[in-house]
């Protein structure tokens, strides 16, 4: 009886499936194409999240993130020798040179000033020289002193004083080359050695003094009205 069922079950549905054929009905649907389907699956498909894009596009640029020094921003202090950088300066008075590395610049052990920052200061932490963002070097109240182009520094009346990498400092007057001494443990500080050296070898002029305001001339006092004579008494 199980079996008979089973193949009743069967049966059924084909012989529906004929007699719907044998009596003209419409065929049935013809399966999707593969390109049909391709596009559903594309128009059901999530947009990518904005979290993948921004992964995928790589780490944002570095330059100019706070924190990280721009390499290409002007110097905002003169490098300076990490021990004292000692030099014996020729010329009509030798003089022994030392440049510390907190900037101090002595003369015959004496102090002559001080490096600090873009300048070189006195003994009273005035500006005697201040180098600019575009090498430009200018003395106490805004005179042209010099330029620097590269680690050569051309003074305004043409001689240059230059320093290489071994410390051996030059100064070339009138096309002519000639050695003035030789700096120990000069490192990276090329740029402060020399202002140091111009600083002593060719001293920059004072600015002048501002003329002193004349003072006011006192008003004359006027003289004092004679007194009238009196006239004599009548006999």
């Amino acid at each position: 009886m199980l079996r008979v069922t089973k193949i009743s079950l069967v049966a059924l549905p084909l012989f529906a499936l004929l007699t719907t054929a044998a009596c003209g009905s419409p065929k049935p649907p013809a399966p999707p194409t593969v390109d049909a389907v391709d596009a559903a699956a594309t128009t059901d498909m999530p947009a990518p999240s904005a979290t993948v894009a921004t992964a995928d596009a790589g780490p944002p640029s570095e330059a100019g993130a706070p924190g990280i020094p721009d390499p290409a921003a002007a110097p905002t202090t003169l490098a300076l020798p990490t021990a004292t950088a000692k030099i014996a300066l020729k010329g009509k008075k030798p003089v022994a040179m030392e440049l510390k590395s907190d900037g101090s610049v002595l003369s015959g052990g004496k102090p002559a000033g001080k490096v600090s920052g873009m300048a070189l200061q006195n003994a009273d932490g005035k500006a005697i020289l201040t180098v600019g963002a575009d090498g430009a070097v200018t003395s106490e109240g805004g005179t042209a002193y010099g330029s620097f182009t590269g680690d050569e520094l051309t003074l305004a009346k043409g001689d240059k004083i230059g320093v290489v990498d071994d410390g051996t400092v030059t100064m070339t007057t009138g096309g002519k080359a000639a050695v003035l001494g030789k700096f120990e443990n000069m490192g990276a500080a090329k740029r402060a050695a020399v202002l140091a050296v111009a600083f002593l070898s060719a001293p920059p002029a004072a600015a002048p003094a501002k003329p002193a305001t004349p003072a006011t001339p006192a008003k004359p006092t006027p003289a004092a009205t004679p007194a009238k004579p009196k006239p004599a008494p009548k006999k």
